[in-house]
């Protein structure tokens, strides 16, 4: 037996609406649960009402599905603990990922995004079986999707009850990808069919695309821990060791492509200890190419004098291109705290701090930056 207790991820904002839906979910769970220890035939009715059918279809049962639950006490074929475990599960699973998505996105965009994902799953399902479905799988299937690209990364906290207790760390993407596979193989006829894989699988698929298109919008909080990042940061790394592998018959048979001329100069300044004259050499040659940088001692000794000389701007856009290139260098914790005091405290840009500040939280940090980091976090969320 497992639990899925929580992420590795940190947050400082309490899950309102993730709370409110499991809420929501239990209160109908023990309505219908209390007309069937009077009436088990009016309970079987408020059910199929809240169920979504092809077949006697209401617009308005795309939501109530969501809420509805086999529940062991009235009649039915399967065995009471599987029926119960229905809501269980997904409650569990709600709770845990819900929350995560919930943190990086606005709350009434959160309550939409998770509605709007099972409502997808529930019309999917209608369209390849007129069986009537409830649930909130559909729901939980759309947020594991937008997680698997929000912290494709993450851990999960999980309770093994196994002749031994203890808590494991798991990979999340091993736990939503047993997930998929094992829907892929009911959609395929070869496990059980009374459960709604279709709609599953339309949850992942909605969520993960429909996060994808959020993450450059408002709409969603970006990190360096998010799907695009990772991407970014592996295609660096291949280009990387593409050139670090490459032969010397090779290298002298194609020339390195030259530095830009401006990074050359600031870099030569730096070593003089010319320091007015690398902060116009890079001023002038970076406005016109948003994705250089310099190696990683240069590029941080470059944001360190933009930010002696109280240049704070310039000295933020050094340290970004600093963590865009050099993310996950034993320096980007303490950068990423830097660059979130400036926007907090000197640039009054507190909404690019919140999540650079989140992830520095997550991080293992003395009691001073800690308590930096925090109040910082606190000033930045208002």
């Amino acid at each position: 037996m497992f639990i899925l207790l929580g992420t590795d991820l940190f947050s400082r904002r309490r899950p309102v609406i993730t709370e409110g839906l499991v809420i929501a979910m239990m209160l109908a769970y023990l309505g219908v649960l209390a007309v069937g220890l009077v009436n088990q035939e009016v309970a079987i009715a408020i059910l199929d009402q809240m169920a979504l059918s092809s077949i006697d279809f209401h617009w308005w049962q795309t939501i109530t599905y969501q809420f509805a639950h086999d529940n062991p006490l009235l009649e039915g074929e399967r065995h009471a603990i599987w029926r119960l475990l229905h809501i269980g599960l997904n409650l569990m699973c709600l709770w845990v990922f819900g929350g995560a998505v919930e943190s990086r996105m606005g709350r009434l965009g959160f309550a939409c995004f998770a509605l709007l994902g099972g409502v997808v799953a529930g019309l999917a399902h209608t369209l390849s079986s007129p069986a009537p479905v409830i649930g909130a799988s559909g729901m939980v299937g759309a947020l594991a999707g937008a997680f698997m690209v929000l912290a494709p990364t993450c851990r999960v906290r999980v309770l093994v009850i196994f002749i031994l207790i203890r808590i494991w760390m798991i990979p999340a993407l091993w736990i939503i990808g047993f997930w998929i596979a094992m829907d892929l193989a009911g959609w395929a006829g070869l496990t059980d069919r009374g459960v709604a894989h279709v709609a599953h699988l339309a949850g992942y698929l909605w969520g993960g695309l429909t996060a994808l298109l959020l993450l450059p919008t408002p709409a969603m909080q970006r990190s360096d821990t998010d799907l695009p990042a990772l991407i970014r940061r592996w295609r660096r790394r291949r280009a990387w060791v593409q050139t670090v592998s490459t032969t010397p018959a090779q290298q002298s048979a194609a020339p390195p492509p030259a530095q830009p001329g401006f990074i050359t100069l600031t870099r030569r300044h730096l070593r003089s200890n010319r320091i007015d004259e690398a902060l116009a050499a890079w001023s002038e040659g970076a406005s016109s190419d948003p994705e250089a940088a310099m190696p990683a001692a240069d590029q941080l000794l470059l944001a360190n004098c933009f930010q002696a000389r109280g240049k704070s701007e310039e000295a933020a856009d050094a340290y970004g291109r600093y963590l865009q290139r050099y993310g996950t260098s034993r320096e980007a914790v303490e950068v990423r705290l830097l660059l979130g005091l400036l926007l907090t405290r000197s640039l009054g840009q507190p909404e690019r701090a919140v999540p650079l500040l989140r992830n520095v939280l997550g991080e293992a940090l003395d009691d001073k930056r800690r308590v930096l980091a925090e109040t910082l976090l606190r000033e930045a969320t208002g």
